[in-house]
């Protein structure tokens, strides 16, 4: 556990994609915002096989969760690109920004 704490901690330090791994067999791409105790913020930018408008949000994920993560993938970079993507929307509708978001 103390393995993992510490990779998370070098990946927020660059604010690195990473794909997290879970015990039940699913898994999360997003960003490394912030490592807490016993937890990590992740914001991710939607699914790829789901396409329409990029869906942010933040996730606070217990580290115990976690069964391993991915730091090297070919879907970064598009998870990257969902990313500008959506604050390419943001930057031509302002409206479209949410309490959450500011």
């Amino acid at each position: 556990m103390m393995n993992l704490k510490l990779r998370l901690e070098r990946l927020c330090d660059t604010r690195s994609w990473v794909r997290l791994h879970f015990m039940d067999g699913t898994s999360l791409i997003g960003r490394v915002l912030r490592i807490g105790q016993d937890y990590v913020e992740i914001e991710s930018f939607g699914e790829a096989d789901r396409h329409g408008t990029p869906d942010y949000s933040k996730h606070l994920i217990p580290l115990g969760l976690i069964k391993f993560l991915t730091i090297e993938s070919a879907r970064f970079a598009e998870a990257e690109r969902r990313r500008l993507d959506y604050l390419s929307q943001l930057e031509s509708n302002p409206d479209a920004i949410s309490e959450l978001e500011r």
